[in-house]
Parts: structure tokens; sequence; C-alpha cells
């Protein structure tokens, strides 16, 4: 007996069951949809679009499907690529302190099950976690036991001793360096490794690859949200760096790195870093730099949002610091595209649910601000982010089809959205309400459908589909019990 006719069977008899594996998808047929393809400036009307089992089949005007197929009437809405969010720790799922000091590996991995949840019906099909001992969890999704993206795990962030990873208190051990026992909660839990020299930074390195990494994360200079290693420092040395970079290439992947100043971009690209983190604080030498070498730029732009300084968790002795970098860095964005860094999309999830994604939701308008463009910001949430999941290469879990875009040939990770995302951003969750949103979750109204691999898991229009196309309940969210539930 499959899942989905044992589900159908203990229904019969009263009993109500939500199995999370997945059937295999088969023919979903989109009738007359105007098409975001995720690199073009425009949308391709009057369109169908055939998907077979994982990917895209066919793309064009008067298609036809077999037998059994799952026929969608688009009635002119706007099929899309799923989003892709390229920097989130979504086992850091609440603030760090509350993580530091009063949860361990079951809560965050608890959590973290919602949390990826929400990624996908909000339309999130892809995930790259920067930071955070994820491998299990992907492994989950993958195999259709956990509901959620696409996952690319780096394991746990790689930084010096007084680096932007190294969360110890004060009063914990290694004022000397003879001490034993000096590792922070984030390292017992493999959020982070702190390492010094090559020895070690080799092993920290390898033992996520070992682990599943499709990429690997460094600390290469300070933060805002890290205690003792002030914003304006570069962190780990040209040879540590190097050979991190030689040991990612070894397994055929790449390094991205969290890091602010020109110093420290500077000595990241002479070791071949690929992926930059935040970086706001760079010169327009080092952005043309970075373009000339294929480098990516992935900031969170909220972090110069002159709003932060209403966020109640801001110490009110840094509002001053936050208003005067919002305003100095305003060009940041504007300056990037003009020298021609690709840029991706970035929510920096942390912290608890709803907190995070009324950022993430705000972060997607701020962007069209900052770069003048929802075209723009589109590229750098589909087919701009897709090209950098693929740089990990050998290390790719999801080798099928491209990701980002709507082509033959490409996943069938798809939104279909009540709208035109090119000239109204909110239909895919763009709010101008960060912090003073309505404090229960909702999902967008406007997004119809979520497929992911040809799986639909979030359908609004024609309630319970076939078994060929489904691998979970439709969801919709029941604000008294704060989840998802299914639909029937």
């Amino acid at each position: 007996m499959t899942n989905n006719r044992l589900a159908r069977f203990l229904s019969t008899i009263g009993i109500s069951i939500s199995l999370a594996s997945p059937a295999l998808a088969g023919q979903v047929l989109f009738k007359d949809v105007n098409i975001f393809n995720g690199t073009s400036n425009k949308l391709i009307t009057g369109q169908d679009v055939l998907v077979e089992g994982e990917t895209i089949a066919s793309i064009g005007r008067n298609l036809s499907a077999g037998e059994g197929a799952v026929v969608i009437d688009g009635g002119g809405k706007t099929l899309m690529p799923g989003l892709i969010d390229g920097h989130a720790h979504v086992m850091i799922n609440q603030n760090f302190n509350v993580v530091e000091t009063n949860m361990d590996l079951t809560d965050m991995s608890y959590n973290a099950t919602i949390v990826m949840k929400r990624f996908l019906m909000d339309g999130f099909t892809t995930v790259r976690d920067m930071g955070g001992p994820t491998f299990g969890l992907a492994r989950a999704i993958d195999q259709g036991r956990v509901l959620g993206p696409r996952l690319y795990p780096s394991g746990g962030f790689i930084s010096q001793t007084s680096g932007h990873g190294d969360f110890r208190d004060r009063a914990d051990p290694g004022f000397s360096i003879n001490d034993a026992g000096d590792l922070s909660n984030f390292e017992r839990m493999g959020i982070g490794n702190v390492a010094d020299g090559v020895p070690e930074v080799l092993k920290a390195t390898r033992l996520n690859l070992r682990n599943g990494a499709t990429q690997i994360k460094i600390m290469g200079g300070g933060g805002g949200s890290s205690r003792f290693d002030p914003i304006d420092t570069t962190q780990y040395s040209q040879a540590e760096i190097c050979a991190i970079v030689e040991a990612a290439a070894d397994w055929g992947t790449y390094v991205g790195a969290h890091t602010f100043n020109d110093r420290a971009v500077g000595r990241l690209l002479d070791c071949g870093v690929k992926s930059f983190e935040h970086g706001f604080f760079i010169s327009e030498k080092t952005m043309k730099r970075m373009a000339k070498e294929g480098a990516y730029m992935v900031p969170q732009m909220w972090g110069i949002s002159p709003d932060l300084a209403r966020n109640p968790l801001m110490p009110a002795d840094k509002i001053p610091m936050v208003k005067a970098l919002g305003e100095a860095y305003r060009d940041f964005g504007r300056n990037l595209l003009k020298n021609g860094v690709k840029v991706v999309f970035a929510s920096d999830y942390v912290g608890a649910f709803s907190d995070a994604e009324r950022a993430r939701r705000y972060e997607i308008w701020w962007r069209t601000q900052t770069f003048d463009s929802n075209f723009e910001v589109l590229k750098q949430m589909t087919s701009t982010a897709g090209e950098l999941m693929a740089l990990s290469g050998p290390r790719n879990p999801y080798k099928a089809g491209k990701l980002g875009v709507v082509q033959e040939g490409a996943y069938a990770d798809l939104l279909l959205v009540d709208g035109n995302p090119l000239e109204d951003i909110s239909v895919i969750g763009g709010t101008t309400q960060w912090f003073d949103a309505d404090p229960e979750f909702k999902l967008i109204p406007t997004i119809q459908i979520v497929m992911k691999g040809g799986n639909i898991y979030r359908n609004e229009i024609d309630g319970r589909l076939s078994e060929a196309a489904i691998s979970f309940p439709e969801m919709k969210y029941h604000g008294i019990i704060g989840d998802y539930i299914p639909a029937n």
C-alpha cells in the first residue's frame, strides 16, 4: 500500500496523518501563464509549461499532457522560479544569547524543521545555510522526512580566536592558551569552529567536507553581533585563508567569507574566495576587482537600513553608529551594480520565527529601494543565486537541472503568483512593515502554488491534487496552533 493510499484508508476510519515521504512526481501542466524566467526584465505572456518528474519538460503554447496529468489553469497569473535565500542560519533559530545559554541541539533541530517548512510555504525552494549543524536536516529533507527547501549546508563556520565566530563569554576559560575546555556552546553544538594556524583550519575545513558541506564558510573580519571583535578588523592570515581555499578546491567546491572592509576582501580574493557575505564598507576599486574575478556579493541589505535603529534589540548606545553607517553607505547597492558585481539575495536568517520572517520580507522590499529595480532584486533571488549554488560543483547535491530559472531542463521549482512581481514586489512578500507588523505570521496571500521538484507543497487554487502530483498535504496556516497544518 502506498503512503497516500494508506493515508486515505486511515482517514476513512477517523485517523488523520501527514506523511512526509514523497510520491513520485508525475506530469503537471500549467496552462495560460505569464512567465518571469529569472533572467529577462519582462513577462513572457500566454504560455504553457509542462513539468515531468522533477524538471521542466516543455514551454510553449497549446501544450498537452498525458492521461492522468494534473492540469492547472493559470488564468494569466505569473509563473516564476522558486526563491533562493543565499545566506541563512536555520539552526540558529533564537537570539544568540538564548542559543548559547538555554538551548541544546534538540531544541534547535526541532525549531529548524518549523523554520524550513515556513521557508517553503513562503516561496523559498532553496536555502544556502552559512553556519550551523544542518547536515542531518539536509538529509532528512532530501529523503522526504522533513518538509523544506533544498538546503546547501556549510557546517560550522570557521573562525580564528577573537574572531566573529568566537562566542565565549568573558568568564569562560581561554585567558591562557593552556586552559582546557575553552569551548563555547556554539562550538560544542557544531554552529562554529574556532581554529588557529594552518593545521587547525585544515582540520576544521576537512571535517565540514567529511560531514557533507557543499561550500565552506569562514569569518574573514569582525562583526556587529560578536562582542569581542571590532567590525573593522581583518581576520585570518593569508596562509590560513589560502589553506582553507585549497582544501575546499581539492573537493571541487569554494569558500564564502564573512567580511566588511577592503583589506580583508583583498586578502580573501588573493586566495581565491568566491563568495563575500555583507561587505558594506568596501570601495569601488575593490568592487571592480570582485567583478573582474567573478566573485559574488551576498549582503543582507537591511544591515544599512535606516529602520535598523528601530530594532528593539538594538542597544541605545549603538543607534547613532547605525544611523551614521546607513547614511554613509546608502549607495552601496547601486555601486555594486555600477561596477558589475554579481549580487545574491540574503536574509541572514537568525532568530525567532516571526521576527526573522518579517525581517526577511522587509529585506525583499528594502532591496527594491537600494537597487532601484524589482527586476534586479528578482534576479538576486533566482537566476544569480542559482549560479552561486552551482559553484559547489561535484559537491552540489542537486545536479539534475538548473536552479532559479524557468527553462526547459531546469528544476521544476516554481511559484504561481497572482500579480506581476516586476511591477509589485509585494506579490512575493516584500513589505515595508518590519517592526510594526502584525505579530502573527501569515502566508503571503498572492502566492497560489509552491512547487519543488515537480511536487506541489502549497496549493491555493484547486484544493487537494492527484496522488501523482503531491508528496505532502497542502498546508494552511492555523493562527491558534501557530503552525501550518494539512488543509483537509
